[in-house]
């Protein structure tokens, strides 16, 4: 499978269809047609089911998608390779990123990176959780990382390089009507019932949470779900519910009339900035050291 292949394969299993997959790539309906029937002869087998008008993936087609991300990946690291040995770096640098796990260090990081490499664009996804983000690392879809992981056990992530450069401190932020006599810190047994403003299932702080939740013999009370972590705040503002965040998520919180707290015993889980192990793009590899120095300087 060359290059070409891999992009055309990687086009009909994101789209779900021949003719959405020549559109996104220009190409017209009959080559993408002939480059997919190419691949299932060198692999002997099919790669794809129809289903009514649309493809989805056979299990052999399955096991393609991640030597075909590979490859397209490592061509991206070929050419921002060969750019840095030409003059100063360029392309694009794919991240993931649970927001707000880093808040404003994050931002300030990449700040600092695109100020001494202009010439890179810096795309940043939001995954719904932890184990979506390790999946995309692991798969190549992005080139780092940055998620907290538990606070109990070894942190190392198996198959990945890992970097721990941090913690994020959660607190309780609560609606600007919640009494303000409630203790700081605050203990989990006496935090209010109230409705949870949350990120989806799986996300490690939720998960740290609910465990101590647990334990104070008390439960989630679902209000909002949203993998958009942004609007946490503003739906905790508005008197929607609860939310469990960062240390500077909830100061700005509070000086727009939240009620924060921190919590007793505290939760801190360590931040991670986490990569395929192996040779990683110039522009990749210069984010992630200008972390680690920041890390080991704070």
């Amino acid at each position: 499978m060359d290059f070409r292949q891999a992009e055309v394969f990687l086009a009909v299993v994101e789209h779900g269809s021949l003719g959405k997959a020549a559109i996104a790539r220009r190409l017209t309906q009959p080559a993408v047609s002939q480059t997919i029937r190419a691949l299932e002869r060198d692999f002997r087998t099919p790669l794809f089911h129809r289903v009514g008008s649309g493809l989805v993936l056979t299990p052999a087609g399955e096991a393609v998608v991640k030597p075909a991300r590979q490859i397209l990946r490592d061509l991206a690291t070929a050419r921002a390779s060969v750019a840095e040995v030409s003059g100063a770096p360029s392309g694009t640098l794919e991240l993931a990123a649970i927001y707000p796990v880093f808040e404003q260090p994050l931002i300030e990081l990449i700040g600092a990176f695109r100020r001494d490499h202009p010439g890179v664009t810096v795309r940043v996804t939001e995954p719904d959780n932890e184990e979506v983000l390790l999946q995309q690392v692991h798969e190549g879809r992005v080139e780092l990382g940055f998620c907290h992981l538990p606070t109990a056990g070894p942190h190392d992530v198996p198959g990945l390089t890992t970097h721990v450069i941090g913690r994020t401190e959660l607190c309780v932020v609560m609606p600007p009507h919640t009494r303000p006599d409630l203790p700081d810190p605050l203990p989990f047994a006496e935090i209010p019932d109230l409705p949870v403003v949350a990120a989806p299932g799986g996300a490690v702080a939720r998960l740290a949470v609910e465990e101590r939740l647990r334990a104070a013999g008390m439960r989630t009370r679902l209000g909002v779900v949203t993998a958009n972590r942004s609007m946490q705040i503003p739906l905790v503002l508005a008197g929607t519910g609860m939310a469990w965040t960062g240390r500077r998520s909830a100061d700005l919180a509070e000086v727009r009339g939240a009620v924060v707290r921190s919590l007793a015993p505290p939760i801190s889980l360590p931040q991670a900035l986490m990569h395929r192990p192996g040779h990683l793009a110039p522009s990749a590899r210069a984010l992630r050291d200008l972390a680690v120095q920041r890390a080991s300087t704070a």
